[in-house]
């Protein structure tokens, strides 16, 4: 089968179609929307550099995808729980921030210019049945949200600076952030399980407790959102058709960094065409350890925020390089094997009507 049809111009969706189209596959992509990124903003995002010692963009090279956006690598931010500020520098990037929507120079834009030039064939405006489609990469369309982030982009003269703030007043369950580059800024809150309105309070107090710790130029502001979804048991394979990305479920359960399983489910979703491999199988090889930590890790942040912050605080305190802390936490130990059976249930439970 040479022909490929994939629904949803997203990371996953391009990553996929380029590709199939780098060997001679025919491949057509249908996106309900007029643009690729028009689900965001403008908005900044942090593309994960800690999950794996290799680092994001040679991961993404060796995917056949080139770094034709705008990509600002970070290796000092500031950690805060409103009161006490930390700073700590790496010798390597903690992340790097990308540019999300249908806007110039983001990553959506890149990818988009990218499976254009290697012939493959987007229907913006598109609808179209699940039933005859090879590829579901449609993001959260599929899923239930389960989280909400509501918050700010804006312009400014400061200097470029990271921030993540863990505090419950100004998120629920989840954490706010404050990125600022080349003149451009995003702040957000990101919660868990709660409406829009209830949002946009713990925005309000996010708002107030970064400009406190920050003196921050913000002029232009806009409002930017959006929602993210997650699956216990990622949703790979169904009726003969491969899911990729947050279609799939393949999301970190702990922060919801989605970008670099996208890109990489999508790499995999090809693989498994182009080889004749077992989609399930590679999935399971490259991120299954990494999805289970984040069950667990979550479940410990469910049961008791206060106290998870209050650790997560005491140790940014004594490790000299929180990639690697971030790295040590988001890959399996003892305890979050242990843990994650256990945690799976918890979660399944409540949370049964998302997950």
């Amino acid at each position: 089968m040479k022909k490929i049809k994939i629904m949803g111009a997203g990371l996953s969706g391009l990553s996929a179609a380029i590709n199939l189209a780098r060997v001679d596959y025919t491949v057509d992509v249908f996106e309900k929307r007029g643009d690729c990124g028009k689900r965001f903003h403008g908005d900044l995002e942090g593309l994960e550099n800690w999950s794996s010692q290799i680092d994001i963009l040679h991961e993404i090279k060796s995917m056949n995808i080139k770094i034709n956006f705008d990509c600002s690598p970070f290796k000092t931010m500031y950690l805060s729980d409103g009161k006490e500020l930390l700073k700590n520098t790496c010798k390597k990037p903690i992340f790097y921030v990308v540019k999300r929507g249908a806007v110039e120079n983001s990553l959506d834009q890149g990818l988009k210019k990218q499976a254009l030039d290697s012939g493959v064939n987007i229907h913006f405006n598109s609808k179209t049945k699940k039933e005859e489609m090879d590829i579901i990469s449609v993001g959260s369309a599929e899923n239930k949200p389960f989280a909400i982030a509501k918050g700010i982009r804006f312009e400014t003269e400061s200097d470029d600076i990271a921030v993540a703030l863990l505090n419950k007043e100004a998120s629920n369950r989840g954490y706010s952030y404050l990125l600022i580059t080349n003149g451009y800024g995003s702040m957000c809150s990101v919660n868990l399980h709660m409406t829009g309105s209830t949002a946009n309070r713990y925005f309000k107090k996010t708002y107030e407790t970064i400009t406190k710790l920050f003196n921050i130029d913000i002029k232009n502001e806009k409002n930017i959102g959006g929602v993210g979804c997650f699956l216990l048991k990622p949703r790979l394979i169904e009726n003969g058709r491969i899911y990729t990305g947050e279609a799939a479920g393949l999301q970190d359960f702990l922060w919801g960094f989605g970008m670099r399983y996208a890109i990489n489910s999508g790499f995999l979703a090809a693989k498994s065409i182009i080889d004749n491999k077992n989609y399930k199988k590679l999935i399971k090889q490259s991120l299954s350890d990494r999805l289970k930590t984040s069950v667990a890790n979550r479940f410990l942040v469910d049961w008791d925020a206060d106290r998870y912050y209050n650790y997560l605080l005491e140790w940014a305190k004594k490790n000299d390089s929180w990639r690697e802390l971030l790295h040590n936490g988001y890959n399996p130990s003892l305890f979050t094997r242990t843990v994650y059976p256990f945690a799976k249930l918890v979660l399944s439970l409540k949370f049964r009507e998302y997950l």
